[in-house]
């Protein structure tokens, strides 16, 4: 097993999970507010208006994020502190506009400040500039298991030393265009809220937007309650049981990858842990989707906090959720998966 960094703090906004710190509320799918585009996107602090109205929805999303982690962690202007951003798609919109007035008035129309919003390493530079994090960065793009990929490689840079510390996670936002392209490959549900995200074809999962940031940094032992972060690549590394573990099935085409994953896991646990079901709750969030599973996660070691599980499909896991004792568990395991099969996990351990 590798060595273990601490989770200092983690923040999430999306339509279907409201701020961690207002937990238990964090369902807004309960309050009337399904998957999909959110309302509206709270903004950060110390910027200016028109600088903000410039953003791309993705960037404002991970800015806030990230923001707020930062702030918890005392990291903000750390010259020491990397940040490691994932992301899916890019802002489709900003990128259209883009392509639109180039083609339709020529390049002396295209507007330079629509293509350097919209592009995938928007998020990094704006969240870069805003928190002072000058120490170095990255992007990786990716699918669903985008946000798992991010948190594995923050732990390797911390652990390596090449940070002191990291922010690392991840933004999208909801786009007609990709989730007209979703719904003509038949992996999009427009019945939201109405949708069955355990369909027969293992495809009806609903897009949504948001972002989540988590701060990394090496483990120091002090007496206080802290969150590590291990990444697990084979389940036997375990090495005996979890109390508990998060699935990133929801409906997508990643399903069946889930299913497998599960299977294997449950295989080397003893007792066999419970399994929590999130995604339906808060839609298909693409590279965002790992880290709000690894924010639940964290949430529930450092405050004991309750959350509600989506039943699990047939075939997928029979393991109930209403048997948790979410204050007692200590080791969670969060489980992401690909479109194409690849399987990534984590896991989450309380220490004091």
């Amino acid at each position: 097993m590798r060595d273990a960094v601490e989770v200092k703090s983690f923040s999430v906004v999306t339509p279907g999970v409201r701020e961690l710190s207002e937990m238990p509320a964090w369902c807004a799918s309960q309050a009337g507010e399904p998957p999909g585009r959110a309302q509206s996107i709270p903004p950060p602090q110390d910027i200016s208006p028109r600088e903000l109205r410039r953003m791309a929805r993705m960037t404002r999303f991970g800015l806030y994020a990230a923001d707020r982690a930062c702030r918890e962690a005392g990291v903000v202007n750390d010259p020491s502190c990397g940040l490691i951003v994932g992301i899916t798609h890019a802002s489709t919109s900003l990128l259209k506009e883009f392509h639109d007035y180039w083609f339709d008035h020529g390049p002396q129309m295209a507007s330079p400040s629509a293509f350097s919003n919209g592009v995938t390493n928007a998020p990094l530079g704006a969240i870069s500039r805003h928190c002072r994090l000058t120490r170095g960065g990255a992007t990786i793009v990716g699918t669903e298991d985008c946000g798992m990929q991010v948190l594995h490689e923050a732990h390797r840079a911390v652990v390596d030393g090449e940070y002191a510390g990291c922010c690392a996670g991840a933004a999208e936002e909801y786009s007609d265009i990709v989730a007209n392209a979703y719904t003509r490959a038949g992996w999009f549900s427009p019945g939201v809220p109405a949708y069955l995200p355990w369909a027969d074809t293992g495809r009806a999962f609903a897009p949504a937007e948001g972002s989540a940031f988590a701060v990394l940094s090496p483990c120091r032992r002090n007496g206080r309650r802290a969150c590590t972060f291990i990444p697990v690549g084979d389940p036997r590394e375990l090495n005996g049981s979890v109390d508990m573990v998060i699935s990133g099935a929801g409906g997508g085409p990643q399903d069946p990858f889930e299913r497998d994953a599960l299977r294997a896991v449950l295989d080397t646990c003893d007792p066999v842990p419970a399994v929590l079901f999130p995604k339906p709750f808060f839609g298909e969030l693409f590279s965002v989707g790992a880290l709000v599973s690894s924010a639940i996660a964290w949430d529930i070691l450092m405050n004991g906090s309750a959350y509600p599980s989506y039943p699990a499909a047939p075939g997928i896991c029979a393991a109930p959720a209403g048997r948790i004792d979410f204050g007692a568990a200590s080791r969670i395991l969060v489980i992401s998966c690909s479109r194409d099969g690849r399987t990534l996990m984590g896991l989450f351990a309380r220490s004091s």
